[in-house]
């Protein structure tokens, strides 16, 4: 490197070292000043200075990142300003610094003043700025302008976390800041919605970022000029990744094929087949749709993977088989059968290696010409889904294929199926005359696609939380089509279902956003607003992004087999309950739905139309999927029951189930009138009735029903049998509509709203006082094609199910946990996660 040209000092070398001196002492005096006002976990232990060359000179670079000191930018030389340098000052390596600006005043032993290079070309040091760290030729916005800026945080400064520093600093004030931040290097990149006063703030903390930028970086990840860039992420995250276990659960992706040669895919792809005829399993979508799918069932958001910079280990396999074809064919092939087809391709292609398996699959269509969705009502596609959840057997020859005898239990498969996306937006639809959001009026009209009404399947819609808009001139005035928590504009309901159709979607999860221009004449969609997956490589792309009910639908599938590894004896019907039971709904999804007591303000038939069957349960997270706490315990229930038996020529119905909660009573009458919430999910799945005629009714298209309730504080177990046994009666008469037994208020959806399908859910909320004294839960029978046509082959056969019973104590903090687990003899560390069978009681009816 070239040395500097040194500036002449020698009429004032000690006046110049002691202006530089001084400049040292001030900034760190005002900077320990400073910090005292700060929380002590986001103190800087130094602090950042403005380093000006003098006019026409250069600064010794390599000297201002070196004994301590750490270069964070520089501005070069123009027509009108000097040479600039930020440089970041531990404590530390003061005295360092001053030392050798002193050293300056002695001669070296060439007679020339010691460390001339550094110090006589300083013209002077301040304290380092917002505008000295700004990077970009625009000029900074006004002082009290709240705008985004992007700060690049180098790790190097401070070992504390200066991300949640930052997070802490927004909420503090009321902030807005990107939900993730991005890797790079030795950098993180956080944006965040401030002033420069606010900035001014940051710089003061152990955030104090080394460079501040316009926004750009996360809304430009997929651009031009920036693609150049994903090879060293992708190459960085390829080098972290941690491959799943050999028989470790797989997703079984039933898309467009997939690119098996992706760098990303490489490691968590076991298998990729076809059964299109002629047609490989490479994706041959014009946009990669299979493949996108591949790499959000892999990794989730692939932002979160890629700017991370710990090893990313793989609990799951993926492994797709293509059911759709590059061109349309001449002879087209029933949805059914190639779904069929497609499932026992993954099935018997190693068949000396058997894993557990979940179905993803994010195709759907319209139920007829011209037709918005499907009304609820089984088609051949759906009533195949049914059949194939449940465990029937598949035979495939080469010109037909056969769904075979009775479900097996314990070859149940759990299918995870989109909703179905709206394709066609229009301004109009989505944005009032005065500017208000009404995009759920069009999602409730937009009715839920085919085999999405399939009773056995978890159907999955899109919600968001995206509200970012890009900065980009373009997009001057653009604002998000749905407000935060709520419904992705993307995702169908089953608002416009039959009343007795099953309620769908079961669950939410992240679908991406829409803009819309300041005129309410455009829609688009952006990156920003979109899921980070993997691209189909063939012209050199490797990132790209996904959204809609196909991003909801990867992740949910994610989820489940996430589920399986986490609980590897949970069976099929188990897991899709686990993932219902463990969702939520966000403040928006229910505003205007409860009171100030947390007391449902609607009617039972209103909250199913205006939750349920937009949202389903809500959204779930892994968090809560794979753990317990201690204020919030879930027990898992794996049962079975027979639900019908011959009795002479007589069917009736069989056995019901008693399960004894085994909270503790004592705990719970010390808390005396605190609320407590009891959540319930019961998931089992039918055996369908294909026919066309028993599509008309709930009570011939399933197998079989079951129900659950729960004891009264006041009635004895006998009582609550002979309860159980009268309702079960009334309803197995096929002529009679479903009519409640349960009065009881405290229950969210009641007996009559839960009871669509074959996924039952609801959360009693009361005191505890009253919990402790209802203790009993029961599972029964009532009714079902089973018994109304019969078949010979199905009565006496045993029904399994899966039963979810959680109790939290939302308002207080109690350990519920650790008596709970005392109680069942379960180590204290580890959730309940196994039936309990000497809390379950047969009785016949």
């Amino acid at each position: 490197m070239q040395t500097p040209k040194v500036v002449d000092r020698s009429a004032d070398r000690a006046g110049h070292a002691s202006r530089l001196r001084t400049g040292v002492e001030e900034v760190q005096s005002e900077a320990l000043l400073h910090r005292q006002s700060v929380d002590s976990r986001d103190r800087a232990d130094g602090f950042a200075v403005t380093v000006q060359a003098a006019p026409e000179h250069e600064l010794k670079l390599g000297s201002l990142d070196n004994s301590g000191l750490t270069l964070m930018s520089v501005h070069e030389a123009d027509e009108q300003h000097p040479q600039e340098a930020v440089v970041w000052i531990p404590d530390g390596a003061v005295p360092t610094l001053l030392r050798k600006i002193d050293q300056f005043t002695e001669d070296g032993r060439s007679g020339s003043p010691r460390n001339a290079e550094l110090v006589a070309n300083i013209e002077q040091i301040e304290r380092a700025t917002v505008e000295n760290l700004w990077q970009e030729e625009l000029p900074l916005p006004d002082e009290d302008a709240d705008v985004w800026w992007e700060l690049w945080i180098d790790s190097r400064l401070s070992e504390s976390d200066a991300v949640q520093t930052l997070r802490r600093l927004a909420q503090a004030n009321g902030w807005q800041m990107a939900q993730r931040t991005i890797g790079i290097a030795q950098f993180k990149v956080a944006q965040v919605h401030t002033s420069i006063r606010g900035l001014t703030q940051i710089l003061r903390t152990n955030a104090c970022p080394s460079e501040i930028r316009k926004p750009t970086f996360t809304e430009e990840l997929h651009s031009r000029e920036l693609r150049d860039l994903h090879r060293d992420f992708v190459a960085d995250l390829v080098s972290r990744i941690r491959p799943a276990t050999t028989s470790a659960p797989a997703v079984t992706l039933l898309d467009t094929g997939v690119d098996q040669e992706h760098p990303l895919l490489r490691p968590v792809l076991i298998a990729a087949h076809s059964v299109m005829n002629q047609e490989g399993p490479d994706d041959s979508h014009p946009q990669g749709h299979g493949t996108r799918m591949a790499g959000l069932t892999a990794f989730g958001d692939l932002e979160s993977a890629l700017t991370s910079l710990t090893p990313v280990q793989l609990d799951h396999h993926i492994e797709t088989v293509k059911i759709l074809p590059r061109r349309q064919l001449d002879t087209p092939r029933p949805h059914g059968e190639v779904t069929a087809t497609a499932i026992a391709t993954a099935e018997t292609a190693d068949l000396e290696n058997p894993r557990t398996r979940v179905f993803g699959m994010a195709v759907t269509a319209e139920s007829g010409p011209n037709s918005n969705g499907t009304d609820g009502t089984a088609t051949l596609w759906s009533a195949s889904v049914d059949a194939l959840a449940a465990g029937t057997d598949i035979t495939v020859t080469d010109d037909r294929i056969d769904l075979l005898g009775p479900p097996a239990p314990t070859q149940s498969r759990l299918l995870v199926i989109s909703a179905g996306n709206i394709r066609d937006h229009r301004a109009t639809d989505l944005i009032a005359a005065d500017g208000s959001s009404t995009h759920l009026a069009l999602c409730d009209t937009s009715r839920i696609e085919d085999p999405a009404q399939a009773w056995n399947a978890l159907t999955v819609g899109a919600h968001t939380e995206f509200d970012h808009v890009p900065t980009h001139k373009d997009y001057a005035g653009y604002r998000v089509v749905a407000p935060p928590g709520t419904l992705s504009p993307h995702s169908r309901t089953s608002v416009l279902f039959k009343e007795a159709a099953a309620c769908k979607p079961d669950i939410v999860m992240e679908g991406g956003n829409l803009l819309v221009d300041k005129e309410t004449t455009r829609v688009d969609g952006h990156d920003a607003s979109s899921l980070t997956t993997t691209a189909r490589s063939h012209f050199g792309q490797l990132l790209t992004t996904i959204d809609a009910t196909s991003a909801a639908t990867a992740q949910a599938a994610r989820l489940a087999a996430l589920a399986h590894a986490r609980y590897p004896n949970l069976r099929a019907e188990t897991v899709r309950g686990l993932l219902v039971h463990e969702a939520r709904w966000t403040d928006a999804m229910t505003q205007g739905v409860f009171n100030r007591n947390g007391r449902r303000k609607i009617t039972a038939g209103q909250f199913t139309r205006t939750v349920l069957r937009r949202y389903g349960w809500g959204v779930p997270t892994a968090e809560r999927v794979l753990a317990s706490t201690a204020s919030a315990v879930t027990m898992i229930i794996q049962g079975s029951l027979v639900p019908f038996v011959r009795e002479r020529r007589d069917i009736r119905l069989g056995e019901l189930k008693l399960h004894e909660l085994p909270w503790p009573r004592e705990q719970l009458l010390d808390l005396d009138a605190a609320e407590v919430h009891l959540r319930v999910t019961l998931s089992y799945f039918i055996e369908p009735n294909p026919g066309r005629r028993g599509m008309l009714g709930q009570h011939t298209y399933a197998s079989h029903r079951l129900r659950f309730a729960l004891k009264g504080p006041y009635e004895t177990t006998q009582q609550f049998e002979g309860r159980i046994a009268q309702a079960a009666q009334a309803e197995d008469d096929a002529r009679t509509a479903i009519r409640p037994f349960d009065s009881d208020p405290n229950w969210l959806v009641g007996p009559t709203n839960r009871l669509r399908g074959c996924l039952h859910a609801d959360i009693w909320r009361g005191t505890a006082r009253e919990l402790a004294d209802c203790g009993v839960l029961a599972v029964y029978p009532a009714g079902g094609w089973w018994k109304y046509n019969n078949s010979a082959d199905r009565v006496g056969r045993p029904a399994t199910y899966g039963l979810l019973v959680s109790l939290t104590t939302p308002e207080i903090t109690a350990d519920l946990y650790t008596p709970t687990a005392i109680q069942l003899g379960v180590p204290v560390p580890t959730e309940i996660t196994s039936a309990v069978e000497t809390s379950i009681e047969s009785r016949l009816f």
